[in-house]
C-alpha cells in the first residue's frame, strides 16, 4: 500500500473521528448542565474508588472536560482538512483519549456502551498512525490495530448471539423494539417471521466480518453492508454514537485488506 493511500485513510478516518469526538463533546456537556452525571453516578458515592484521580473530578476540572473536547475535535478535523496543520493530529487524539478515559473514571465504565470503546480504539490507532518520526511500519501497524478491534468487535457480537435462542427466533430483536426508551418509529414492520428472519442476518453478518480480508472487492461490499447496518441502527433505535464512530473505524479494513494483499 502507499503511502499516498494510507494518508488519505488516515485522514478519513480524523475527520469521522472528529465529528464523533465533537458529538460526545456535546451530549457530555447536556448531561453535565442537567445533572444527569451526578444524579446517575453520584460523586459521594464513587469518590473513595478514584484515589489521586479525584483532583480531576471536581466540578470545576470535569466540567471543562466536554468543552476542551470540542476544542480538540475541532483541532482534529483542522489538521485532516489543512496539510500545514497536520502536526497537530497526534496531540488531538492523544487530547481526545485522555479526556475519554477520564470520562470513563468519573462514570466507572463506558457511557455509551461499545461506541464509546470503539472510538477510543480509533483514537487511539491514528495517534500511533501520526506519530512523529516513527516508521511506515508503526503508522500502518496503527490502522491495522483498529481493523482488527473492528472485526474482532463483529465476531464477539455475533458469537454472543449465537449462544442464546432468543436470537435465532427472533424475541430478542423484538423485546429491543419494545424499549420504551429506543422509541422506535411506528413504521418499523414487526411480523415474527420478519423479526427471526432480521436477526438470522445480523448473525450472520457479524460472523461474517472475516470475509471483508479476502480481497479488495470484498471489503468494499462488507464495509458498504456495515455501513448501512449501522445507518438502520440509528434510524430505528436512535444509535447515533455507533454509526459515527464505526464509521470512522470501517476505512481501516480497506487499509488492513491491502497490506495483507500487497
Amino acid at each position: 500500500m502507499s503511502e499516498s493511500s494510507l494518508t488519505t485513510v488516515v485522514r478519513l478516518m480524523q475527520i469521522l473521528s472528529a465529528v464523533a469526538s465533537f458529538v460526545v463533546a456535546l451530549e457530555l456537556r447536556v448531561m453535565l448542565r442537567d445533572g444527569v452525571i451526578e444524579g446517575a453516578w453520584p460523586a459521594a458515592t464513587l469518590r473513595r474508588s478514584w484515589g489521586w484521580r479525584a483532583r480531576f473530578m471536581t466540578p470545576a476540572v470535569f466540567g471543562a472536560v466536554p468543552v476542551v473536547q470540542g476544542v480538540a475535535a475541532a483541532l482534529l478535523l483542522m489538521s485532516a482538512v489543512l496539510p500545514r496543520t497536520a502536526p497537530l493530529s497526534t496531540a488531538a487524539t492523544a487530547i481526545l483519549m485522555l479526556l475519554a478515559w477520564l470520562t470513563a473514571v468519573r462514570v466507572r465504565g463506558t457511557m455509551n456502551g461499545g461506541s464509546d470503546g470503539m472510538l477510543f480504539t480509533v483514537l487511539l490507532g491514528l495517534t500511533v498512525a501520526t506519530w512523529p518520526n516513527a516508521s511506515d511500519t508503526v503508522h500502518a501497524g496503527g490502522i491495522m490495530y483498529v481493523a482488527a478491534q473492528l472485526l474482532l468487535s463483529y465476531v464477539r457480537a455475533g458469537l454472543v448471539k449465537c449462544r442464546e435462542r432468543a436470537w435465532w427466533n427472533g424475541d430478542a430483536l423484538r423485546a429491543f423494539l419494545e424499549v420504551p426508551a429506543y422509541a422506535v418509529p411506528r413504521w418499523v414492520p414487526r411480523p415474527q417471521w420478519l423479526l427471526c428472519l432480521a436477526s438470522i442476518g445480523v448473525i450472520g453478518f457479524e460472523l461474517a466480518a472475516p470475509a471483508a480480508m479476502i480481497d479488495a472487492r470484498t471489503c468494499l461490499i462488507y464495509g458498504a453492508v456495515a455501513w448501512c447496518f449501522h445507518l438502520a441502527t440509528a434510524l430505528i433505535f436512535g444509535l447515533n454514537r455507533f454509526l459515527l464512530t464505526w464509521s470512522a473505524a470501517l476505512p481501516s479494513l480497506w487499509v488492513a485488506v491491502q497490506l495483507l494483499h500487497r
